[in-house]
């Protein structure tokens, strides 16, 4: 596998949150300004990209926020959800981020629980898909 970080979206990020976050989850909102400035993380299996994340600062948690977190359906279960979280941890790190912030699907949060996040908020809707607030604290 390999992992490229880039600045700004790529059409393979795009690619892959296209088909996880609308076709599969039937999200409509995908794409925003945020796109543009953040970094975003791709993991490929040779030439394929395969998941997916971005990564930015936002001033209203005052804290780095990861997000758009995409594994393509046949990658997942094979670890590469909790490889691109750790990459992003390391980013964030070597961008003097002390903190990661997310706002995680409930149908997710026991994977998040398993590395590391802990729950920061009350559970809200995002396009009617009930989400949870999620921190982590790098050391």
């Amino acid at each position: 596998m390999d992992i490229k970080i880039f600045d700004g979206i790529v059409p393979e990020a795009r690619e892959i949150r296209e088909t996880v976050f609308i076709k599969e989850q039937g999200f409509q909102n995908e794409y925003d300004e945020i796109d543009e400035i953040a970094k975003h993380i791709v993991i490929y299996d040779g030439e394929k990209a395969v998941a997916t994340c971005r990564i930015f600062w936002c001033d209203e948690e005052d804290s780095h926020h990861i997000g758009r977190i995409a594994v393509l359906k046949e990658y997942r279960g094979t670890g590469l959800g909790r490889l691109i979280m750790s990459e992003a941890e390391k980013l964030t790190k070597a961008m003097g981020g002390k903190s990661l912030k997310l706002g995680g699907q409930i149908r997710a949060a026991g994977f998040y629980d398993r590395i590391g996040y802990e729950r920061c908020g009350d559970e809200y809707l995002d396009e009617g898909y009930p989400h949870i607030p999620f921190v982590k604290y790098l050391d």
